[in-house]
């Protein structure tokens, strides 16, 4: 990492304030011959402010500010710059070419976070945790990847990786006095440890999986006949009108999803056609992909028509999603008669949700019975981690690895092939964080970054 790289740190629309960065060994030079300050030292004080004109050889591009980091004590633990000025993309395209007049590259995705890796200022779970602070989608997804980025699933998996090196070093030490007949770990203690570490992993492993689902969001599917109010709801939910809404029964042939963040939780809302059991053509295509999503979705939530009462469409329904959970909502309370709201509630299984997609009555009730039943699913989301493919599959083989040790420390194997198997899981778990990592693992990494980061 000899050569010195520029990108945009913000987003190229207009706004008032740009931020451009530079990193690499040439990152004071380049300052020091593009910036004049005014009241400006001899030099960069390192962190300081300094208030100037940008310029190239022909013209003054633009007032900024700029800021003077140096290695180690920069996000990449490079000599870096900062340039803060106006927002404006063609300033900042200006700025970019007069950067590059000297001998500067523009940084490709994820650059500055890969030098950061490369330079030991972060792990792969930490660089990671960064893009999805960037991308998340819910309020939970952020605060679990601040807590990622200051290392909570990097001292997970450390305090596991000492434990596997304690009981390795344990083995190998009873290697060296084989002869004398020294018992360095019992049989008994050594499988105490490996059965540790493994639960550890376990823990870990299902913490992963969970993070990765919630990230993907949860999918719930709207049902109901034809005319419940299943658009309607959907329009209520997300405060604006993404379905259309017809009083011709059946007017939802394809499936709609939208995403919604629901007390902090992506959750993603499926509006699928109206069951009933006289459907034919293009309808009962319609129909039948609602029921592949009832097969599919973690959640249900089950529109019933207060004014039309509880029909045999909607017994029909029942008899379908009765083995999964599902929420009823009874929509449309706004116009229906008491009587109406009493017998249906009489007649379903489970407690309603009162509900009038037309005034919003009963949308706080809603979220609070979608969000008990994620966290009653999904009991350890607040403790959980975020991760992606790459780390679930480590974590996988950790384990498998882990379990090999296992039943060789059990039929008592010589403590040569135990030791060798612990290191397979030492070497495995220590790719989850970066210590053993290839290059093309890291560009497929960091490729998924934007270019200022």
């Amino acid at each position: 990492m000899d050569d010195t790289i520029c990108a945009p740190a913000t987003a190229p629309v207009h706004s008032p304030i740009a931020i451009i960065r530079v990193s690499g060994p040439d990152s004071l030079r380049v300052a020091s011959s593009i910036f004049t300050g005014k009241n400006q030292a001899s030099q960069f004080t390192p962190r300081y402010a300094y208030y100037g004109i940008i310029h190239d050889s022909n013209e003054e591009i633009d007032d900024c500010i700029l800021i003077y980091y140096k290695r180690p004590y920069s996000y990449t633990g490079e000599d870096m710059v900062e340039i803060f000025c106006h927002g404006n993309p063609i300033i900042v395209n200006k700025i970019i070419n007069s950067i590059t007049a000297h001998n500067v590259r523009i940084a490709q995705p994820g650059e500055f976070t890969r030098r950061a890796f490369l330079n030991g200022k972060m792990d792969l779970t930490e660089a990671e945790a960064i893009n999805h602070i960037i991308a998340a989608r819910s309020e939970w997804e952020i605060a679990t990847a601040m807590q990622q980025k200051h290392g909570s699933l990097k001292n997970a998996i450390s305090d596991i990786k000492q434990n596997i090196i304690e009981l390795k070093a344990d083995v190998e030490c009873a290697i060296d006095f084989v002869e004398e007949d020294i018992e360095i770990v019992s049989h008994e203690d050594a499988l105490k440890r490996i059965h540790a570490i493994i639960n550890k992993i376990e823990d870990i492993l299902n913490r992963c999986k969970i993070g990765q689902r919630l990230c993907g969001g949860i999918d719930i599917a709207i049902v109901g006949k034809p005319n419940a109010g299943k658009s309607s709801f959907l329009n209520c939910i997300l405060n604006h009108e993404r379905a259309i809404v017809s009083d011709t029964p059946g007017t939802t042939r394809d499936v709609i999803k939208e995403s919604v963040s629901i007390k902090g939780i992506q959750c993603n809302l499926l509006d699928t056609a109206g069951i009933h059991a006289h459907a034919d053509g293009i309808e009962r295509l319609g129909i039948q992909r609602s029921y592949k999503l009832i097969e599919e979705a973690s959640l249900i939530i089950f529109i019933i028509d207060a004014v039309a009462g509880f029909t045999s469409d909607d017994e029909h329904i029942v008899t379908m999603i009765d083995t999964k959970p599902y929420i009823p909502v009874i929509n449309k309370v706004d116009i229906a008669t008491q009587e109406s709201v009493a017998l249906i509630q009489g007649t379903i299984k489970k407690q309603g949700v009162l509900f009038s997609a037309k005034t919003g009555y009963g949308l706080p009730a809603l979220e609070d019975a979608i969000y008990q039943f994620i966290t009653s699913q999904y009991v350890e989301y607040k403790n959980s981690f975020i991760a992606d493919i790459r780390m679930i599959q480590l974590l996988e083989q950790s384990l498998e690895y882990a379990r090999e040790a296992r039943n060789q420390i059990y039929v008592e194997s010589p403590h040569e092939i135990i030791a060798s198997a612990l290191q397979n899981v030492i070497d495995t778990i220590g790719a989850v964080t970066g210590e053993i990592t290839v290059d093309d693992v890291l560009n497929s990494i960091f490729s998924r970054f934007c270019i200022g980061k």
